[in-house]
């Protein structure tokens, strides 16, 4: 804290490096695609990072791409990583991620695997290196980013080869670059390659990457166990290839492909997991993104429409992880005598999509009023499919004591068929008021199909037919040439994901008490599929001084989301008593408790955003961005998942052929009041807290020559233990070897949670 003290008394407001309007764009200005424009009209809650932000910030990771944005950070999930970003309250699939358009996909963490962490899909897949452009948007905002967006969305734009190419002419670019970073020991190669020949344009951006474990903030010893200090050893490899061709048809005619393919392969040895029932527990990973797109682009310039833009794109996403262990013993095999005693739980999931997109804008210039209209339509065909194959071994030995066994799928194959409408119309109406309206309606069905590895006795999973319509409204007020006021109001929503409607359905077996009789056929979990969709209103009130040396601005918000889905527990037969015996110890229970995804209420977030900055001279120039959020359930019960609030500051120096600049991020305590129900019963479910802290980077750049840049950073200059709520907030005290993220009784162990100390970074490229 008394570094955030020093840095308030030295400069009135602090730059933030990624808003700072100082730094020379490296590329061009981006081109149209079909999403871009829709965000663009929404812009007061929306924040860019061009590829010169990302470039100068050194990032390797989706982490390090919101490390400067308060009030935005990513969920880190343990041995899968990160399970995307959080904005105001929400993370996982209610905040929507997209790639030029196409989403990422769902994620798929089944409650039954939590424990043991034998697998969970996220989103990832995209590599930092092949990005342009990073738009975050914070509030609903449905029409830009589709489903998903209740709390905001995160847009990635891949690059284009006139990102490096003359204006006009023939025209070739050839760049390499390499990089090391301490915050895990990675090594980057990368290379752009881009030309022009005639009228046909290409791009081909080659990226590898290797890496260990992120590093924990204090050294320890190398031991086994829940009370392991040191983050886990992990090595990972990926490779990431994007290639563009762009051929001008005419004057007014463009058409392109594009194709990109991401893999990464890491292998964990899982130490902290290790008991004395479990002697070794390795994990296995893959992810791999594929793409393949084409791309129409028309300068119409007829009646309905000023541009065209036309994209089909074919995507697949794949995430499988193999965990092998070796154990004490193993049930359910030939060998199960035999110890120690190998076996192996092999999970995959597997999401294929099929994109047809048609965007549209055209401005209408009239006397008094003028509009630019945004509309179009989407048609979508998503797949998912799951399997699980679990495989035991004579000894330690790569011999099968007995046939592999096929577990039932998490999810039935499902294809999706999605269909949404959209316009938007930023509207002109005199010189000081701007109006924006805009409306999306998005129809969805979903089709099961059953097969031997996934069966419903229950009789509850059916095709499921799901609307709904969103829409966006913005006012601008303009009090003069420097200051203005708007209101904002927004409807975002989230469609259920495959595994929220079909879930696994169960029967089970119980004793009635009072007759001794064993009844079949009662519930053990059920789906649903009169589930609605997830909703949220965003209501937002803001205002902007703006001159050429000053910027103050602060906005107001409350997002209210509703029929938020989530798992119950339901009783059948609430008037029978049943008793369960086990191992001798037997148990009553009044009905029979069954599981179920459902609707089950409503939560607000508030907060207040400041933003404030000042260009002392041409060369420096300082920002300031705060954000403070605050919500709770229906019930009054905290919402857990909200951040504390944070801030950034920062100083920022450019001279003709360096910069350098320096950031200071805090971040407040998570609070009891805020992670725990009013009685406190739940403070053994969530022991951990986290306190205030204060961190400096600095990073510089430096062009050597016209050829040669080199880039450099010192993050977390000085060395500060710290630990993130998303991170801590999943952490459990040890019980048995089958709780995530585990950690002993009063908390040793927990280090292995904490941020990386001191780090650097250094990267250097050549342009031919």
């Amino acid at each position: 804290m008394q570094y955030t003290l020093l840095a308030l008394a030295i400069s009135h407001a602090i730059a933030l490096p990624l808003l700072a309007d100082t730094a020379t764009p490296e590329l061009d200005t981006v081109s149209v695609t079909a999403q871009a424009p829709l965000s663009q009209a929404n812009s007061k809650q929306s924040q860019q990072l061009s590829a010169t932000d990302l470039q100068q910030q050194q990032v390797q990771n989706i982490a390090d791409v919101v490390r400067f944005v308060p009030g935005v950070t990513t969920t880190d999930m343990g041995r899968f990583g990160s399970n995307g970003f959080n904005i105001r309250g929400l993370d996982g699939d209610r905040v929507a991620i997209t790639v030029d358009g196409l989403s990422l996909g769902e994620t798929l963490d089944p409650p039954s695997f939590v424990a043991y962490e034998f697998f969970r899909s996220a989103r990832g897949g995209v590599d930092m290196d092949a990005l342009k452009q990073v738009e975050i948007i914070k509030g609903a905002d449905a029409i830009a980013a589709g489903s998903g967006a209740l709390a905001g969305a995160v847009l990635f734009v891949t690059k284009d080869p006139a990102d490096y190419l003359a204006a006009q002419g023939n025209d070739s670019y050839l760049a390499l670059k390499a990089g090391l970073s301490g915050l895990n020991d990675e090594t980057l190669f990368s290379s752009t390659v881009a030309n022009r020949s005639g009228k046909l344009e290409s791009l081909l951006v080659l990226t590898r990457r290797d890496g260990s474990e992120t590093k924990t903030a204090r050294s320890g010893a190398d031991i086994s166990g829940a009370g392991r200090t040191l983050a886990d050893p992990l090595d990972y490899g990926s490779n990431n290839v994007l290639a563009k061709l762009q051929y001008q048809l005419s004057d007014s005619q463009r058409l392109g492909w594009v194709g990109e393919y991401f893999s990464q392969n890491s292998e964990l040895d899982n130490k902290s997991r290790l008991d004395s029932v479990y002697l070794s527990r390795r994990g296995d990973d893959d992810i791999a993104r594929k793409r393949l797109g084409l791309q129409y682009e028309w300068l119409a310039a007829r009646g309905f429409a000023d541009s065209v833009n036309a994209t089909l794109d074919y995507q697949s996403n794949y995430t499988n992880g193999v965990t092998t262990m070796l154990t004490t013993g193993c049930s359910g095999a030939t060998n199960g005598g035999v110890s120690p005693c190998l076996r192996s739980e092999d999970r995959d999931f597997k999401q294929q999509q099929l994109k047809l997109a048609v965007a549209l804008d055209k401005e209408l210039l009239g006397d008094s009023v003028q509009q630019q209209w945004l509309y179009g339509v989407a048609a979508e065909r998503r797949s998912v499919e799951f399997s699980a194959i679990d495989r035991r071994y004579v000894g330690q030995t790569d011999e099968l004591a007995s046939p592999p066994v096929v577990d039932p799928d998490q999810v039935p194959e499902t294809d999706v068929t999605a269909l949404s409408l959209y316009a938007r119309d930023v509207i002109k109406l005199t010189p000081r008021w701007t109006l924006s309206l805009g409306g999306r309606f998005d129809v969805l069905k979903y089709q099961p199909e059953f097969d031997a590895q996934f069966s419903d006795n229950t009789q509850s999973i059916a095709d499921v037919d799901f609307s709904a319509f969103t829409w966006q409204s913005n006012m601008t007020y303009q009090l003069d040439g420097t200051q203005q006021l708007w209101l904002q109001a927004g409807r975002g929503f989230r469609a259920p994901t495959v595994a929220e409607m079909y879930a696994p359905t169960s029967l089970v077996s119980r004793t009635e008490k009072a007759t001794a009789e064993v009844v079949q056929g009662l519930l053990g979990s059920i789906a649903n599929p009169d589930l609605k969709a997830e909703r949220s209103l965003n209501l937002e009130a803001g205002y902007r001084y703006q001159s050429d040396s000053l910027l103050v601005g602060v906005s107001v918000f409350t997002d209210q989301y509703s029929d938020m889905i989530d798992t119950v527990v339901l009783l059948q037969n609430p008037d029978t008593v049943y008793e369960s015996c086990f191992r001798g110890v037997c148990t009553e229970s009044q009905g029979n408790p069954y599981t179920t995804m459902a609707n089950t209420g409503e939560a607000d977030v508030k907060g207040i955003e400041l933003e404030a900055g000042w260009r002392i001279s041409a060369a420096v120039s300082s920002r300031l961005a705060l954000s403070y959020n605050d919500g709770e359930t229906q019930d009054g019960e905290p919402l857990r998942s909200v951040n504390p609030a944070s801030a950034v500051l920062g100083l920022r120096y450019e001279a003709d052929k360096w910069q350098l600049m320096t950031n200071i991020s805090y971040s407040a305590a998570k609070k009891a009041k805020d992670a725990y129900s009013a009685d406190g019963t739940d403070a053994a479910t969530y022991p951990y807290l986290t306190d205030s802290y204060t961190v400096v980077d600095l990073m510089a750049n430096y062009d050597i020559s016209p050829q040669w840049r080199l880039s450099a950073g010192v993050y977390n200059l000085f060395d500060q233990e710290y630990y993130q709520w998303q991170r801590v907030r999943f952490v459990t005290d040890w019980v048995g070897s089958g709780v995530r993220g585990g950690v002993l009784p009063g908390g040793e162990g927990l280090q292995r949670y904490s941020e990386p100390g001191r780090y650097a970074k250094l990267a250097i490229s050549y342009i031919f």
